[in-house]
């Protein structure tokens, strides 16, 4: 999904293309951006056999998603914001944990990709270990409560019977994550696959995205509170 990303949206294609997986499609979605992000992908790789250039009028990241999961043709989609370059091996790693049936999703691990400041410096910091280290620890008790926006693989059905991304939270990567582990499916962690991701370069970029993830995340949980203690959900529930 791609709202007004010109800058970056070419960049993250090309690194795509070369993934080192055998089957695979790109699925491009401009949500209805005021630049020039619809004509410069349209022109790079409208008629790219592997490449899907889609567009739509603007209804928001979680609606961009569910577009395009809807126009993928395969079992699996691997999700992933228009800044992110991924390693050339993360879909071959996060496809490997896809083992049966009952694994709905499997996040990847984010980094920073713009160490330029003091700022980014630190969050790279942060990235390494507060969030990256704490999925490693959930996933011991299926516990992960957010397969992140810049590097997430699902099983489409496992999407479609949690009913998809929606759009009544900051934080549609955390809710859907959470609904798919109380439709019983498995959330795995993958070290290997790795995103490199644009982060923040000022304070009060920064400052905005915390208190974006921080409110999507309370009102994620206020919203699935009803998995709280509850003895079906096992250790998601305590």
């Amino acid at each position: 999904p791609a709202y007004n990303e010109e800058v970056t949206a070419i960049k993250t294609i090309q690194s795509l293309l070369k993934t080192g997986y055998p089957l695979f499609e790109i699925i491009f979605i401009d949500d209805g951006s005021k630049d020039k992000t619809f004509e410069l992908v349209n022109t790079a790789y409208g008629h790219h056999p592997l490449v899907q250039v889609l567009t739509k009028p603007n209804a928001g990241k979680a609606s961009a998603l569910n577009f395009g999961i809807t126009h993928a043709q395969y079992e699996f989609v691997v999700c992933i914001d228009a800044d992110t370059q991924l390693k050339e091996d993360a879909v071959y790693h996060l496809m490997t944990y896809f083992t049966d049936n009952e694994i709905g999703a499997v996040a990847g691990t984010v980094k920073v990709g713009n160490e330029n400041n003091l700022i980014t410096r630190w969050q790279s910091i942060e990235y390494i270990t507060a969030q990256n280290m704490d999925r490693r620890a959930f996933d011991l008790i299926n516990s992960i409560t957010v397969v992140p926006g810049a590097i997430g693989a699902f099983r489409k059905s496992a999407i479609f019977n949690a009913g998809g991304f929606t759009y009544d939270t900051l934080a549609e990567d955390c809710d859907l994550t959470m609904r798919i582990l109380k439709q019983g499916y498995i959330v795995k962690n993958c070290d290997e696959a790795i995103a490199y991701t644009e982060a923040p370069e000022t304070l009060n970029g920064l400052l905005k995205q915390r208190f974006r993830w921080s409110f999507g995340v309370m009102q994620s949980f206020w919203k699935n509170k009803d998995a709280l203690f509850n003895k079906k959900y096992k250790y998601f529930g305590m």
